[in-house]
């Protein structure tokens, strides 16, 4: 009886999506041809890139669904996010744009295309969870 009964949790489990796994990423590509670091980049590197942080994405704001930072009503209306390399960017930044579209800024390129942590991720979230909070109210936002 218990085995079944496991069986079907873990079944019910491995079945659940986060809520940003439909999301596509893509990359402004120009943003890492015109950079301020003046780095260049391979499309191989990039790719790899793309899906460090399409990973990297999905998992922290999974996660942040899970424990309600992140409404997974508004994660599920996104259908894609645009990654730049955005000099001078001290954190990443990831905000509305258009309808169903979302934009992830940060120094990519001075950071030689590494991947900010989940944490700084879903800090970075806060103009787009909020866009009338205190964090989005400061100058210079």
């Amino acid at each position: 009886m218990i085995t079944p009964l496991l069986l079907a949790s873990l079944a019910a489990g491995a079945a659940q999506k986060g809520c940003a796994d439909h999301w596509v990423v893509a990359l402004n590509t120009e943003s890492f041809a015109s950079n301020g670091a003046g780095k260049t980049f391979s499309a191989a590197e990039l790719e790899t890139f793309r899906a460090k942080i399409e990973a990297q994405l999905r998992s922290a704001i999974g996660d942040a669904c899970d424990r309600s930072a992140v409404k997974p009503a508004a994660a599920k209306a996104v259908r894609r996010v645009e990654v730049s390399s955005a000099s001078g960017a001290s954190d990443p930044f990831l905000y509305q744009a258009t309808d169903g579209t979302l934009r992830l800024e940060w120094v990519f390129a001075e950071e030689d295309l590494a991947v900010p942590s989940a944490k700084e991720i879903v800090a970075g979230t806060a103009c787009w969870t909020d866009p009338n909070g205190k964090a989005c109210n400061s100058p210079g936002d």
